[in-house]
């Protein structure tokens, strides 16, 4: 085969820097061979990221599909029980000592709703367990396990 003199001439010195273990034409094959799976890993290595990326995409929509099940759980249950909860302060009989004007049962909205914020962003040690055994139960979940 024929190849420009520099290479020929890195091939000559490679061959002569083995300690005569390897004959020109034996280091050019090994070089050759080795220029040849770097390619081969190049083109390999452009296929990968997709494959990847698909990979990443199943896990992480099935994750939030699980999540955003739990978050509209969460919120359904949330939202019926603040209307139970309004509902039945706004029916307090009027003859009741503490009787609840329209003033007193916005104000006391408005405080839960200043509270509930407050505890939002409150990491407890309860709410880290919580939270760890969460995690816990969506990766089992991924695993297959139910």
């Amino acid at each position: 085969m024929w190849v420009e003199p520099i290479v020929k001439a890195d091939v000559l010195r490679r061959a002569a820097e083995s300690g005569g273990d390897l004959s020109p034409s034996e280091a050019g094959a090994a070089l050759l061979k080795k220029g040849m799976q770097a390619d081969l890993d190049m083109q390999y290595g452009a296929l990968l990221t997709p494959a990847f990326e698909n990979i990443l995409k199943k896990y992480m929509t099935a994750r939030d599909n699980r999540l955003a099940l739990l978050l509209v759980r969460a919120c359904i249950g949330i939202e019926q029980t603040r209307s139970i909860s309004v509902n039945i302060l706004g029916r307090q009989p009027a003859k009741s000592p503490n009787v609840l004007s329209p003033d007193v049962l916005n104000d006391i909205l408005d405080l839960s709703l200043d509270d509930a914020k407050k505890k939002i962003t409150n990491r407890s040690p309860e709410l880290k367990e919580l939270i760890k055994e969460l995690n816990s139960w969506l990766v089992d979940q991924e695993k297959g396990g139910k």
